[in-house]
């Protein structure tokens, strides 16, 4: 711990030394770079500006000569002007054509069909009424390119001929070789159509500038031509810093190409520089700040032992920091002092509440122990009570359902012997009247009797007073005789008649008398039957009522028995739970065991 918060100490003060001095750097870096930038930015335009006017004034000084020699020449002197122009101004051809088609040349031109007029660099004198350059073209024989300077030879306001004097770029190509801002830099001269006209590397010599580079086109060479910054294009490989000045009587460009890499050399050493002293300097700081660290490190290293001895893992309270001073540490070690004492007195406290609290725990494992188990013998016997009175509900509820049968059979019997009593009824009344019907029929044969009687009496009195007719009342005799025999026969048969209907109405006074009998006891059947349906009504009603009543107990008790099963998972998980907690209680008090305490705090 120590030596990291020194380390990190270290760091941040290298990473505020280094970040001071980065800033110090890069703001020291960037006014020199635009410093450097500036420098080299006037550097080039003057240049730039020095080297378009030296070639100007070459420009001038030959344009002067030709046109001071136009001004003056005659046709009679034209060999001796024109030569001494070319050997006093370094033209090596000098030539004048006059509008009548003659001309002289210092190159030896003596062709007679040679024409003048019709020659270019006469042509573009005459249209410009002054001093021009032509473009540059190669010689006939040598193939080396020159440029003309033309005049034309006015004679009162009016142009009778043309002075061309022809030059090589060799003058220009030495000016612009001489122009080296850097070992890297050049400088070339340029048409403004594009074609360039003097460069280090002949090899360029009247081709197109865009062959220097694809960005320098001839509108971007007119534009660089009228801006004051330089421009950033990339020739060869490397970057470079163009500077475009028109050179001034001629249709040219200056183009001067300044090396960045080179003219910024110094920048990069200067960087370099810069990053070395930074380096050397955060190494410095670190020395220093790390021998000024050391000292004050050391007693907070003390502090860290004795603090790594208090935190060992024999958990000895005993030791102290030492916290003599006033500074951090000592204030650092007398807070722990302080917080060591407090948890030592804290320790104290907890050992005797854990003391208690397993002894406590315990008790509380044994009394859930027993209570466990007197839940469980209560649990058993609530079952099986719980099962006998199943048992009975069973028992009670078929004996509900045979009094209901019982009931609905004596109910159907009551209903039976009600019938049965009204018919019997019905057979009293029936007989009753067959009593009455024979005695009528009695009465009746009575009567028939009676009158076979009377009749056998007249039949008798007819055969008397049929044997005193004697002779004529024989056939009267026959028929009271035959009256007489069927008066006797009716007589005999009304006897036997009266005979049957009286057994038979002694029968069915004595089947009266018995159905009479019968339905009395029908009816005292009816009532009994009646009182027994209503006894079994009863008994089926106090049955109902036990059930209902066996059922809520049966119910109670299931209640008692799912809440003596609850109160039994309870008490078997307050068992384990105090268990665990007694276990616990002994983890704890082994715990604070493993403590060192003095002596002091504990007779305390």
């Amino acid at each position: 711990m120590t030596a990291s918060l020194r380390i990190k100490i270290l760091l941040i003060t290298c990473a505020t030394v280094a970040g001071a001095l980065a800033v110090s750097g890069a703001t020291t870096y960037k006014i020199v770079q635009a410093n450097t930038v500036a420098s080299s930015e006037a550097n080039l335009t003057a240049i730039a500006n020095g080297s378009a006017l030296t070639i100007a004034q070459w420009v001038q000084a030959k344009a002067h000569a030709v046109e001071a020699t136009a001004a003056s020449v005659t046709a009679a002197d034209m060999a001796r002007a024109v030569t001494q122009m070319g050997q006093t101004n370094g033209f090596p051809i000098c030539t004048l054509g006059w509008s009548d088609k003659t001309f002289f040349s210092t190159s030896g031109l003596a062709s007679t069909d040679f024409d003048p007029t019709v020659r270019p660099w006469y042509v573009a004198a005459i249209s410009a009424s002054g001093v021009t350059i032509t473009k540059p073209y190669g010689h006939v024989t040598t193939n080396v390119p020159y440029v003309a300077f033309t005049a034309p030879i006015l004679r009162d306001g009016k142009a009778v001929g043309v002075l061309s004097g022809a030059v090589t770029l060799d003058d220009v190509r030495a000016t612009v070789s001489a122009i080296h801002p850097t070992p890297s830099s050049f400088a070339f001269v340029v048409a403004r159509d594009g074609q360039i006209i003097a460069h280090p590397d002949t090899a360029f010599s009247l081709k197109p500038s865009t062959d220097i580079a694809s960005e320098l086109t001839p509108a971007l060479l007119a534009t660089l031509a009228g801006s004051f910054e330089p421009q950033r294009v990339r020739i060869g490989g490397e970057d470079k810093l163009l500077k475009v000045r028109a050179v001034k009587g001629s249709y040219w460009y200056l183009v001067v190409a300044l090396d960045l890499k080179e003219a910024t050399s110094g920048l990069r050493k200067m960087l370099n520089t810069l990053i070395g002293g930074m380096i050397l300097l955060m190494l410095a700081t670190l020395v220093i700040s790390s021998l000024f660290t050391s000292h004050s490190f050391q007693r907070l290293q003390q502090v860290r032992n004795a603090m790594n001895v208090v935190a060992s893992g024999t958990g000895d309270l005993t030791h102290r920091l030492p916290d003599s001073g006033n500074d951090e540490v000592a204030q650092i070690s007398r807070a722990f002092n302080g917080f060591v004492d407090k948890i030592e007195a804290l320790l104290f406290q907890m050992r005797t509440g854990v003391e208690t609290m397993r002894m406590a725990t315990g008790e509380i494992e044994t009394g859930n122990r027993d209570l466990s188990l007197r839940t469980e013998i209560s649990a058993s016997g609530l079952q099986e009570t719980s099962a006998a009175l199943t048992e009975l509900t069973a028992s009670v509820k078929q004996s509900v359902e045979a009094t209901i049968d019982a009931g609905r059979l004596a109910s159907s019997t009551s209903s039976i012997a009600q019938r049965g009593g009204d018919v019997m009824l019905q057979v009293v009344s029936t007989m009753e009247e067959i009593a009455r019907s024979s005695k009528s029929v009695t009465e009746i044969i009575g009567v028939i009797d009676s009158i076979a009687f009377q009749t056998n009496i007249l039949a008798l009195n007819a055969a008397v007073e049929a044997a005193r007719a004697g002779e004529n009342g024989r056939g009267f005799a026959v028929v009271a005789a035959e009256v007489r025999t069927l008066a006797q026969r009716s007589a005999t048969a009304a006897r036997e008649i009266k005979g049957l209907i009286e057994a038979s109405a002694a029968n069915v006074m004595e089947g009266t008398q018995r159905v009479e009998t019968a339905g009395v006891t029908m009816s005292e059947i009816v009532v009994a039957i009646s009182r027994v349906a209503g006894i079994v009504g009863q008994v089926q009603h106090a049955l109902n009522e036990q059930s209902l009543g066996i059922t809520q107990i049966d119910s109670s008790i299931a209640d008692m028995d799912r809440a003596t099963q609850e109160n039994a998972a309870l008490v078997e998980q307050s068992a384990a739970a105090s268990s665990q907690l007694n276990e616990q209680a002994q983890d704890l008090f082994k715990m604070i065991a493993l403590f060192k305490l003095r002596e002091a705090k504990r007779t305390e």
